[in-house]
C-alpha cells in the first residue's frame, strides 16, 4: 500500500494496448516518404535559422555605436573607482592623448605630462 490506495494489476501482462492492435502496414510506407523529405527539411530549417540569426544581428547592430579614436585625438577616461566621490563629482578625468591601438577596441593613452599609461583602456570607457 502506498499512500493508502492499493496498487492493481492489469488482469493479463501481455494485453496489447488499442494502439497496438489498431497498427497497420502503411507506417512503412510513411516511414519512407519521411526519410526522403529529411533532408528538404533539413535545408528549409537552415534557412530559417540564417533568417532569424540576420535578424537577430540587425537589431542588436542598430543599438551599438561603436566608438574609434585616432592616434593624436583628445580624449577622457571614466574614473573607475568612485571611493569617496558624491555623485555631482566628475564621472571623467582627462584629458588624454591616444597613441596607440591595442587590439580591436583598446588605446594607449598619454596624459598632459607625457605619462604613458601601462595598460591599455576599452573604447566604451573613453569619450573625446
Amino acid at each position: 500500500m502506498m499512500y493508502g490506495t492499493e496498487a492493481i494489476l492489469q488482469a493479463k501482462i501481455g494485453q496489447e494496448s488499442a494502439r497496438i492492435m489498431a497498427y497497420g502496414g502503411c507506417n512503412q510506407k510513411l516511414w519512407a516518404i519521411d526519410l526522403d523529405l529529411h533532408e528538404e527539411n533539413r535545408t528549409r530549417e537552415d534557412i530559417r535559422l540564417t533568417a532569424y540569426r540576420k535578424r537577430m544581428t540587425r537589431a542588436y547592430n542598430k543599438r551599438v555605436h561603436p566608438k574609434a579614436f585616432q592616434e593624436g585625438d583628445l580624449v577622457m577616461r571614466k574614473i573607475q573607482h568612485q571611493g569617496e566621490r558624491g555623485k555631482l563629482d566628475a564621472k571623467y578625468e582627462g584629458p588624454f592623448k591616444v597613441i596607440g591601438k591595442s587590439g580591436v577596441a583598446a588605446y594607449y593613452l598619454e596624459d598632459a605630462k607625457g605619462k604613458k599609461g601601462k595598460s591599455p583602456w576599452n573604447a566604451q570607457h573613453l569619450k573625446r
